[in-house]
């Protein structure tokens, strides 16, 4: 008789979230069940609502934190070096390559749980990726004042391509990292220069002497 292998409780978990989020981002929180769970990760149902928080919400929620911790991970960690241009472009390749990597984790953080019951946890998980690029801002010599309004946009445009790419869109996480470069770049290595954009930069029409 075959017998189940035992995991320690870590790896159980960690297999029971990756299934919950694969479900999760096929069927929604909604539509979503712990027995469509359990079949997913091939374990019983009682071991899901053990590993998984004791609820479908408490799982859902840790799905949410999970792969929030990750994309801060994964930025944080993939930066090293003191030019702000490198950091930069390594800190958004970081990005790219992890939500492309970890697809479903992108569809329940960003497209299951934005409103609702769990908007809130998405809004907190959301804050602590922006405070941490915007503390990586301020290294790179940005203005500590436009650090946290510059970091929101920055994460915004990120979101913003992502969500293009898994819509249809094309590129490898190089690529997509080096299009937000060409269009944030400019303006950040102003900022940094103290150049910040003003109304006054406007063209405007000049007439001259003939």
């Amino acid at each position: 008789m075959s017998t189940r292998r035992r995991l320690p409780p870590e790896q159980r978990e960690r297999q029971v979230l990756d299934a919950a989020a694969r479900v999760f981002a096929r069927s929604g929180f909604h539509d979503a069940s712990m027995d469509a769970v359990a079949d997913e990760a091939g374990v019983s149902k009682p071991m899901v609502y053990t590993h998984g928080g004791g609820s479908k919400e408490e799982l859902f929620a840790r799905c949410i934190r999970r792969e929030a911790e990750r994309l801060l991970t994964s930025v944080s960690g993939g930066i090293g070096s003191p030019d702000p241009e490198t950091r930069l472009y390594r800190g958004l390749r970081a990005f790219f390559t992890t939500v492309t990597t970890h697809r479903e984790g992108w569809m329940v953080l960003y497209r299951q749980a934005r409103a609702g019951t769990f908007a809130g946890e998405v809004f907190s998980a959301r804050s602590r990726i922006v405070t941490r690029v915007a503390e990586l801002l301020a290294d790179s010599s940005v203005d500590p004042a436009a650090a946290m309004p510059v970091a929101s946009t920055l994460v915004g445009a990120a979101e913003g391509l992502a969500d293009w790419y898994f819509d249809g869109g094309t590129g490898t996480p190089d690529d997509l990292a080096a299009q937000l470069m060409s269009v944030v770049w400019p303006g950040l290595a102003a900022l940094r220069a103290g150049h910040a954009w003003s109304p006054t930069d406007v063209g405007t029409e000049r007439v001259t002497d003939s």
